[in-house]
C-alpha cells in the first residue's frame, strides 16, 4: 500500500512499480504533473481551475513539501511527492499515463560543475517521450532566455517531440508568483510548448514487484573489520561502505551505505544478524527504517557485501 500523509504520497512504500495512480486518486482522471512546486501557489490555482483533472507535484524541499501540503490539504485532486524528478517520472508513472508536465522558471545550472543537477537533458525527454500520452505536453516557463532555446533544441533533436510554441511575455492563464513579480518589474518571460510526436520505450530501474532483497549465508565475522570503506561495482552499479556500527544488546551489525545507479544515488543501511543458531547462517538485508528504492544498485548492494563477508 502507499503510505499517504495528507497530500504527499511516498512511492518507497509501494510494493509495485509505476504506481497505480487510478488507485491513488480513486478516479480515471487525466493526470498534470509540476515539476519544482514551491509553495504550491501555482498548484493551488490549476487544481481550483481544473477539478476535473488529477495534478501531482515533485519537489525535494521538505520545507516546500510542508507549506504546500498546508495550502492544498483539502484539494482531492492533488498529490505531492519528494524525489528527485528524472528519477521518479521514469519510475512512478507507466507509458503514456500523464497528459502534460510542467516546469516553472528551473534553476539553469549553467555552471559546469552544477551539471549533475541539471533536469533538461536528452534522458530526461527519453522519459518524457515515454509516459507523455500521444500528443502530450510539456510546457516551460522561464526568465532565461538562453535555456527555454536550449530547450528547444535538445527536445527537438531526437525527433520525439516537435515545438507547438515558444512566446515571449504570454498572458498564460495561470501565474506563478515569481512570474508575477517579473512582470510587474518589467522583466521577459519566455514560455514554451513541446508536444510529443513519437513515443519510445525507456528502460526503468525498479519495474515490477518491489521486493526487499535478502541473502542468507555463513560469514567470517573477522571480515566485518575490512568492510569499511570498500568499493563495489558491477556494471552500471556503484556501492560504498561508509559505515560499520556493532550493536551493544546483540550480535548484529548495522552497514551504512551509499549506492550509485548511474546518476541515482542513495543512502541507507543494510543489518547483518545471525540466525537463532549462532553456528549457523546469518541474514543480510535492507534496514526496513532507511528504506530505499530497490534499484539494481541496491539489490546488487546486498549480494556483494553478503559475498565479501562470507570470504576466508
Amino acid at each position: 500500500m502507499i503510505e499517504l500523509f495528507n497530500k504527499e504520497v511516498k512511492p518507497a512504500f509501494s510494493e509495485y512499480f509505476p504506481l497505480n495512480w487510478q488507485e491513488i486518486f480513486g478516479n480515471k482522471n487525466g493526470i498534470i504533473v509540476e515539476i519544482g512546486f514551491g509553495g504550491g501557489e501555482y498548484l493551488q490555482s490549476y487544481a481550483s481551475h481544473y477539478p476535473e483533472k488529477n495534478f501531482v507535484g515533485f519537489e525535494v524541499s521538505i520545507t516546500s513539501m510542508k507549506k504546500a501540503n498546508n495550502r492544498l490539504k483539502e484539494f482531492p485532486n492533488v498529490r505531492l511527492i519528494i524525489a528527485d524528478a528524472r528519477f521518479g517520472m521514469r519510475e512512478f508513472f507507466g507509458p503514456k499515463s500523464v497528459e502534460k508536465v510542467i516546469m516553472n522558471f528551473p534553476i539553469p545550472w549553467d555552471k559546469k560543475s552544477h551539471e549533475r543537477r541539471r533536469v533538461i537533458i536528452p534522458e530526461f525527454f527519453d522519459t518524457l517521450a515515454n509516459i507523455l500520452d500521444d500528443g502530450g505536453i510539456f510546457e516551460l516557463a522561464t526568465d532565461v532566455e538562453w535555456y527555454a532555446k536550449q530547450t528547444i533544441e535538445i527536445a527537438t533533436e531526437k525527433g520525439y517531440f516537435e515545438l507547438e510554441s515558444f512566446v515571449e511575455n504570454s498572458d498564460r492563464e495561470i501565474k506563478t508568483r515569481y512570474e508575477q513579480k517579473w512582470i510587474k518589474y518589467g522583466r521577459n518571460i519566455y514560455l514554451l510548448r513541446l508536444k510529443k510526436i513519437k513515443h519510445i520505450e525507456v528502460e526503468r530501474l525498479i519495474g515490477g514487484i518491489h521486493e526487499m532483497p535478502h541473502e542468507k549465508v555463513r560469514i567470517n565475522e573477522e571480515k566485518f573489520k575490512e568492510l569499511h570503506g570498500k568499493i563495489f561495482k558491477e556494471n552500471a552499479s556503484v556501492v560504498v561502505v561508509k559505515g560499520i556500527y556493532k550493536s551493544t544488546s546483540n550480535d548484529a551489525y548495522l552497514i551504512k551505505v551509499i549506492s550509485s545507479d548511474k546518476d541515482f544515488q542513495q543512502h541507507y543501511y543494510l543489518v547483518a544478524y545471525p540466525e537463532e543458531d549462532r553456528n549457523s547462517n546469518w541474514i543480510i538485508k535492507l534496514d526496513s527504517s532507511s528504506n530505499p528504492y530497490r534499484t539494481p544498485a541496491v539489490k546488487f548492494s546486498v549480494k556483494a557485501i553478503a559475498e565479501f563477508l562470507e570470504g576466508n
